[in-house]
Formats: structure tokens, C-alpha cells, sequence
């Protein structure tokens, strides 16, 4: 979809070109003087402004998970390229004209300026460290880039040829700026290359090394140094599995020693996947692999220096700031280097405040240093920087229930009209987003869940051990449920696992809403408070957070909504909740629903076969709440075992690509799951070497 709507710009931008002036004739002379005026200053500024755009949100989105800062960040991540692409075509097409036309001892100052501003196009062409690819799709277009940085250079160069003067004082400046966006352009298409799905594959080597590098040694008074030590010793193994490519039964077996050992701990084992994933969205999305090293921090230095001394020779220059140049021209092209000089102070506050620097200096022993940086680091306002922040921790939530029992309360206008567009569940999903309190889980305030899960992944495998199990990924988890109905000896039950998938999730998701309704009642009653309450609300988070994905993201897992349509889900288990309830929809509470939902397996009319899938689905999930009710307290403890291996199993089955789409949005919990279960030594992609 970008890359046809980076057509269309150039065929626009293309018509202008050839067009501009034919079609001038139909507009009075006043308005096409303003137009011609300015046509090239206004491309200029809007260009600059989608450069400040991009370096002040292009690196929040790793960890705001919301859709207006995708949406702000994809409509500028577009437009830079082709305003800037569009500007420098018509900065040409009139240099050239007006060179060739006006006797070259007569050339206005004015127009050596606006020349000046064709190296600054191509320094926002090289784009900001933040982000070099919007998606992963980005990347494959490496080679386009690698074109258009000739033919933008190119022209550029065409524009230095056209103003150029012995007697200019600008010609000079124009080369050092030219010199500076090139290397930032070049450094763009490197990175794009480098994060090529092929090229980071290749980049991997086949036969992991038999030495051990992971650094475990810890770091006084340094807050998470042995989590970054840790991340960054791991991560040739990330890389190996965001490629999806085998690891040798060393690179696991040191993993699964380090987290399952004491030392770690839950909250640090999260800690150093959150820094692993950052250190994987650096090199998908930014130029992260280029600016680390020592070409890219040189490169920098000296780039700034020569905007810095630019910018000085233009501000001392009294036949520039006098009355032979206009103004406006004059200011825009201060502008222009004075921004060029505070993003560069961003990109390298950006890198001050990185992992990657942090481990640097770590490795270097320069610890005195880090405590210095850390110091500074609560006076920066970025959320990222001060509070570390590496993505969204949140785990997203959606209740079959509720959101029934908001379409029905509150029903979307133009139903019909959006109906026809066949956008209706789109539509209804936000309508539902929009009208409902927002319930996501926030694990920097609640820590129960990653606990849970860390520890349950470990208990599972030890009871594996004492009971003769198989203690791989596919015994452990790929029953989806199976194993933890087994350990509770709930054989009956075994049935709600064993159908496909996506209805699996739905029966024991709708089960979980009717009894988390239900017992919702009871926990709030003295008299009725039991211990296996604790798991209560965990059991809800996780049915709601796979249902979440199941709707928003099913390309994560191994099968989406298939021959099950969600828009039909809801609308009848909506007018089943309204059918057999005698009274006014919108005076039914959720409780009350629940209640019959539970007991509506008992009517004789209610049963319906696999044909009519939505109501086979609402069926079984009534019928599996019925049978739940018969395990008393200790259902809530099945419940939760039940979702922490269906979502072990969704986790260990999405492919590393789709993980890695995830970081740009501001991640998923699954994806940290994912990580986390393969450091536990639990994964398809392990071998023993030969």
C-alpha cells in the first residue's frame, strides 16, 4: 500500500513539473506570483516539519500502543520522502531556467540561497535515526533507495553546477552540506539493506560459536547493568529467533541455567527480554546497526561540527545578512541549519541515553561514566529515556460480553451505510474501544500476571519430570490445555481442547466471562471468600487478552477466525442473551446474563449442530461453564492452568517475522512470553550439533 502511494505522489509531483506553467494561465497573475514565490519555501518548511515529526514520535511508538501515533507517524514517514523528492525536481527545473536565462553576472543572492537548500533536502532524504522503516516491508525496499539516493545526488549535483560562481560565497558551504546529507542518506539505505529479511539472515552465522559469551558478572550500584549484560550476551540467540533459524542445544541449555536459576528471578528475566526487544526493534526499525559503531559516531561528530561551522560563516557573512538578500530566504536557510543542528542533538541524546551505550561503558569499565549519564537521566521529559521505558507494558483486554452488552445498549449509527462499505466490525470494535472504560493490564503497576506465568512455566516442566512426562515444547504445550486438564485428572473435560482452535478460545474464553460475572458477586460478599479467589482475576486477564488477539491480531496466532466469523459471534449471542431473558435489554446486567447462559445448556431447545458455528460456539461454551460449576473453588485454578498453556502454545507457535511486526506497535505481552519460554529452553528451533 506505501509504495503505491509513493506512486501516486511522484505521478502528481511529475504532472506539476511538466504542467505548472500551462496550467498558471487559469489563475489570475497575482495568485500564480504568490504560488511561484512560494511553491519551493512552502515544500521546504513542510519538509522540515515531517523531519521534526518523525525524530519527535518516530521512537515513541516502541512504546505507545496507540493508533493515532501509527497513523501521525505512517502519513509523515511518507511525505518526507516524496515533499522532499518533489522539492528538489522543482528547485532543479528552476535553477536551470533561471541560470540559463539570466546573464550570470546579474544573478540574484536570493536565488544562491534558495540553490543552497537543495543539500538540506537531501540531508531529510537520509532521515532520521529513529526510524528508517516504518514496517518490516520497508526494508525490502533497500534497492529503491540505493537508486533514488543516485538520482537525488544527482540532481543536487545538477543544482551546484547551475548556481555555482568563483565569486559565491555559498558554492563552498553547498559542498560541505552536500557531503553531510549524502553520508545521511547513504547510512539510510546501508540500514535498510542490513535489515533485509535475506541480508539479516545471511548476517547470521550458521554454526553458532562453541564459546560461551554470555557475562553474568554483576555491576555495583548500576541500576539493571546485569540485565543489559545479559541481553546483549543473548542476543546473537534473539537474532536466531526472530530469523527463525535453529540454536544449538548450548546457546539453550546456558539460557534455561541463567533463568531458571535463583539469581535472575522473574522481574529481571522480563527486564532483560524487554531490553532484548529493544535492542531487535533498533535493528529493524532505526539505524541503530550503523550509528554504534565507530563510522557512525564519527560521522556524526564531524556532520555536526560542519553544519555548526556553516551556520557560523552564514551568520557572520555581511553581504548575506545585508540588504542584497531577501529576508525570508535568509531566515528559512538559518532555520534550516539551526534545526539541522537540534536534531542532531536529539539523535545524539538518543545514543547517550541508549542500552547499547550503556553496555559500552559497562564493557569498557567505564562505570563512573553511566552513573553520570543516570544522573541526567530524570531531568529528560521523554518517557523512554527517564523511565527507561522500552514498550507499551500493557496486555490488552476484550470481553465477548461486554462488548455484546455494549453493542446492544448503545448500537452505531449508520450501521447500514458501513454494512455496505463492509467495515461494520471494524467500526463496531472501536465503536465498543470508544464507549467502554479502557481495562488494559498494566505491568508496571501490577507485576501478578508475568509472576504467574514465570512461575508456572517452571512448575510445569518439574511436574513433567516427577511424572514421566515428555518435558519439550510440544509435550509441555501442545495440547493447548490438555496437559493442565490432565493434571487436574478433569479428563471430561478434555473435549474443550480438542476442537479447532480459534473455537477452543472461544468456548473457554465465554466460559471464563460467565463465571468471572458470577463469582464477581461472590468475591464482594465476607461470607463467601474462598483462597482459589486469587486467581480470580488472572484467569479473566488472560481469557480476555487471547480473545484480544484473536480479534486484533489472529495472524499471531496458528489459526485466526477461520470458518467462524466474530461479527456473527456477537450478534447472536446477543440476541440469544435477549431471547431467553424476559425483560428490556438494556435493564439486563452482565451477571444476570451470565447466570443464564450457565444454565441455558439445560433447555432442550437450545442445542444446535456444528453447522451453525456461532451457536455451536455459544453452545459448547455454556455447556463448558456448566461443567466447570461442578469443580467448585478449585475451577478458577483450572481455568488459569487451561490459558497459561493455550497461550504458551499461541506464543511458541507465531512465526519470529510477525513477533518483530509487533515492536513498531508497541509490542505484545506475547511476544515477551515467546522469548521467555525459549530462554527456558522451551522451542521448536533448538538442535543438538553433530
Amino acid at each position: 500500500m506505501i509504495s503505491h502511494i509513493e506512486i501516486v505522489v511522484s505521478v502528481v509531483g511529475s504532472v506539476i513539473l511538466i504542467h505548472r506553467r500551462q496550467s498558471a494561465q487559469l489563475v489570475p497573475s497575482s495568485w500564480r506570483d504568490l504560488w511561484r514565490e512560494w511553491e519551493v519555501r512552502g515544500l521546504i518548511l513542510l519538509s522540515l516539519t515531517a523531519q521534526i515529526v518523525l525524530v519527535s514520535l518516530g521512537n515513541r511508538r516502541r512504546y505507545i500502543a496507540k493508533p493515532w501515533i501509527r497513523g501521525i507517524v505512517w502519513f509523515f514517514y511518507l511525505l518526507a520522502d516524496s515533499v522532499a523528492t518533489m522539492a528538489i525536481g522543482i528547485l532543479s527545473d528552476d535553477i536551470g531556467e533561471v541560470y540559463w536565462k539570466v546573464n550570470r553576472n546579474r544573478r540574484s543572492l536570493n536565488y544562491e540561497l534558495t540553490a543552497f537548500w537543495a543539500p538540506f533536502l537531501l540531508l531529510h532524504l537520509g532521515g532520521m535515526d529513529t526510524i528508517t522503516a516504518y514496517s518490516l516491508e520497508d526494508n525490502e525496499l533497500w534497492l529503491r533507495h540505493f537508486f533514488n539516493v543516485i538520482a537525488q545526488a544527482g540532481m543536487t549535483t545538477y543544482i551546484l553546477l547551475m548556481s555555482w560562481t568563483m565569486s559565491s560565497r555559498l558554492s563552498p558551504l553547498f559542498i560541505v552540506v552536500f557531503f553531510v546529507g549524502l553520508m545521511k542518506y547513504c547510512e539510510r539505505v546501508w540500514s535498510l539493506f542490513l535489515a533485509s529479511e535475506r541480508r539479516f539472515r545471511d548476517s547470521i552465522p550458521q554454526i553458532p560459536t562453541s564459546e560461551s559469551e554470555i557475562d553474568e558478572a554483576e555491576v555495583p550500584s548500576v541500576p539493571e547493568a546485569t540485565e543489559i549484560r545479559l541481553a546483549h550476551s543473548f542476543f546473537k540467540m534473539v537474532k536466531r529467533l526472530f530469523a527463525d533459524l535453529v540454536l544449538v542445544s548450548q546457546d539453550r541449555d546456558e539460557s534455561r541455567k541463567i533463568f531458571e536459576g535463583n539469581k535472575l528471578g522473574p522481574n529481571k528475566a522480563l527486564k532483560v527480554i524487554e531490553i532484548e526487544l529493544g535492542l531487535m526493534y533498533d535493528v529493524m526499525y532505526t539505524k541503530a546497526i550503523v550509528i554504534y559503531s565507530y563510522w557512525g559516531v564519527t560521522i556524526r561528530i564531524i556532520g555536526s561540527f560542519l553544519i555548526l561551522g556553516v551556520l557560523v560563516i552564514i551568520s557572520l557573512d555581511n553581504a548575506l545578512v545585508g540588504k542584497n538578500s531577501s529576508k525570508i530566504e535568509l531566515a528559512i536557510t538559518l532555520v534550516l541549519l539551526v534545526v539541522a543542528l537540534l536534531l542532531d542533538l536529539c539523535a545524539f541524546g538518543e545514543l547517550l541515553f541508549s542500552d547499547q551505550t550503556a553496555y559500552w561503558l559497562i564493557k569498557h569499565k567505564k562505570i563512573g561514566m553511566l552513573r553520570n549519564i543516570n544522573r541526567i537521566r530524570p531531568m529528560i521529559p521523554t518517557n523512554w529515556v527517564r523511565k527507561r521505558k522500552r514498550w507499551s507494558e500493557t496486555v490488552e483486554q476484550f470481553s465477548l460480553l461486554s462488548f455484546c452488552f455494549a453493542r446492544k445498549k448503545k448500537p452505531l449509527f449508520c450501521l447500514r451505510i458501513l454494512k455496505l462499505l463492509r467495515i461494520e466490525e471494524v467500526a463496531e470494535i472501536l465503536w465498543y474501544k470508544s464507549i467502554t472504560p479502557p481495562d488494559p493490564i498494566y505491568l508496571d503497576r501490577d507485576e501478578d500476571l508475568p509472576k504467574q506465568i514465570f512461575k508456572e512455566i517452571k512448575s510445569v516442566r518439574s511436574w513433567a519430570e516427577n511424572n514421566g512426562k515428555g518435558k519439550d515444547l510440544k509435550s509441555l504445550y501442545g495440547r493447548r490445555g490438555g496437559l493442565a486438564l490432565e493434571r487436574h485428572d478433569c479428563y471430561d473435560l478434555q473435549w474443550s481442547v480438542e476442537m479447532e482452535f480459534e473455537q477452543s478460545v472461544l468456548v473457554w474464553h465465554l466460559a471464563t466471562e460467565i463465571w468471572y460475572q458470577l463469582d464477581a458477586v461472590m468475591k464482594t460478599n465476607p461470607d463467601c471468600i474462598s483462597p482459589y479467589f486469587s486467581d480470580h482475576d488472572i484467569g479473566k486477564r488472560m481469557s480476555r487478552y487471547m480473545l484480544y488477539l484473536l480479534v486484533k491480531h489472529p495472524n499471531m496466532l496458528p489459526v485466526g477466525m477461520g470458518q467462524i466469523k466474530f461479527r456473527d459471534l456477537y450478534s447472536d449471542l446477543g440476541d440469544l442473551i435477549e431471547t431467553f431473558i424476559s425483560k428490556p435489554f438494556k435493564n439486563v446486567t452482565e451477571t444476570e446474563a451470565s447466570e443464564k447462559l450457565r444454565t441455558m445448556v439445560n433447555d432442550e431447545n437450545m442445542y444446535v449442530g456444528e453447522g451453525d458455528m456461532s451457536n455451536f460456539v455459544i453452545f459448547q461454551g455454556c455447556k463448558l461453564a456448566s461443567q466447570l460449576e461442578k469443580l467448585g473453588g478449585q475451577k478458577w485454578d483450572i481455568i488459569v492452568h487451561v490459558w497459561m498453556e493455550i497461550l504458551g502454545h499461541a506464543a511458541s507457535q507465531c512465526k519470529g517475522r510477525q513477533h518483530a511486526q509487533q515492536l513498531r506497535r508497541g509490542g505484545e505481552y506475547l511476544t515477551h512470553l515467546w522469548l521467555l519460554m525459549a530462554h527456558l529452553g522451551l522451542t521448536d528451533n533448538s538442535q543438538t550439533p553433530s
